[in-house]
C-alpha cells in the first residue's frame, strides 16, 4: 500500500509540472496536430465507457444497450430507467469482476494519455477538441483503481485553477469536476453547487447539495461564478 501512495505522489506530481512551463499555444498547433488530439479524445471517450457500458447495463448483449439507449434518448430518462429494470437484467460476479479489472487499466492508461495532453497544451478549448472537449474533466471522475482520491482531487484542483488563471478554463469546467468528484465518489456535499441530482424515489432532478450557502458563494466568487440564489440549492442536513 505504501509503494502505491508513493506511485500517487510521483505520478501526480509529474502531471502538475504545467505550471510555470512554457506550453505550446493553441493558436501554434497544425491542422495534423488539432486532428491527432480529435482522435486522441475519441479514443480516450471511448475507452472509458468500454467496459462500464457492459456493468452500467448488466449485459454484454450490444444489441440490448443500443435498445436501452434508443429508449433513453427518445423517451427520456424515467422511461429509460423503468425499461431497464424491466428487462431484469444480471452479470455473474466473476463476469464483473474481470470487467472491473479491464476498465480498470483503461483508466490507467486514460489518465496517462490525458496527463500528457495537459503538459503540453494545458486545457485544451472546445474549439479544439470538439465535443469530445468534456472528457478532460469527466474522464478524471475515475480515479485509477488505488489512488488516494482526496490527494488526487487536490492536485488537479491546484492545476485546473491555474489554468482558470490562466484564462484557459472556464470556471464552470472546473467547478463541474469538484462537485463531481464530492458528490459522486467521496459522497460528500457540494463545494460550488453546480450539479443537480436525480432523486430515484421522486424520479425527479433536485437543486445541488451544499453544506453551507456562505462558503459556496465565497467560493463561486474566488472562481468567477455568480452567487446561487434561493431555489438552486438544497442544505445538508
Amino acid at each position: 500500500m505504501e509503494r502505491i501512495y508513493l506511485i500517487i505522489i510521483l505520478l501526480v506530481t509529474q502531471s502538475f509540472s504545467v505550471i510555470g512551463q512554457t506550453l505550446i499555444k493553441e493558436t501554434d498547433l497544425s491542422n495534423d496536430e488539432i486532428a491527432y488530439l480529435q482522435q486522441l479524445s475519441e479514443k480516450i471517450a471511448c475507452n472509458d465507457q468500454k467496459y462500464r457500458n457492459y456493468l452500467a447495463n448488466k449485459t454484454l448483449d450490444d444489441q440490448i444497450i443500443a435498445k436501452i439507449d434508443s429508449v433513453f434518448d427518445n423517451h427520456g430518462m424515467q422511461e429509460g430507467l423503468s425499461y431497464k429494470s424491466s428487462l431484469n437484467l444480471s452479470l455473474d460476479k466473476q463476469v464483473r469482476d474481470s470487467l472491473w479489472q479491464l476498465q480498470h487499466q483503461l483508466d490507467f492508461e486514460n489518465h496517462l494519455l490525458l496527463r500528457g495532453m495537459l503538459n503540453t497544451y494545458g486545457y485544451l478549448s472546445k474549439s479544439i477538441l470538439k465535443e469530445k472537449h468534456y472528457i478532460q474533466v469527466l474522464l478524471l471522475l475515475h480515479p485509477p483503481k488505488d489512488w488516494d482520491v482526496r490527494l488526487y482531487q487536490k492536485a488537479y484542483s491546484k492545476l485546473f485553477l491555474h489554468e482558470i488563471k490562466e484564462g484557459r478554463m472556464p470556471a464552470k469546467d472546473f467547478a463541474n469536476f469538484y462537485d463531481n468528484m464530492q458528490a459522486k465518489i467521496l459522497r460528500e456535499p457540494q463545494l460550488y453547487g453546480t450539479n443537480q441530482q436525480f432523486d430515484p424515489n421522486s424520479k425527479s432532478i433536485l437543486p445541488p447539495m451544499i453544506e453551507n450557502i456562505k462558503e459556496t458563494n465565497n467560493a463561486r466568487k474566488e472562481i468567477g461564478l455568480p452567487p446561487l440564489k434561493d431555489g438552486e440549492y438544497r442544505l445538508f442536513k
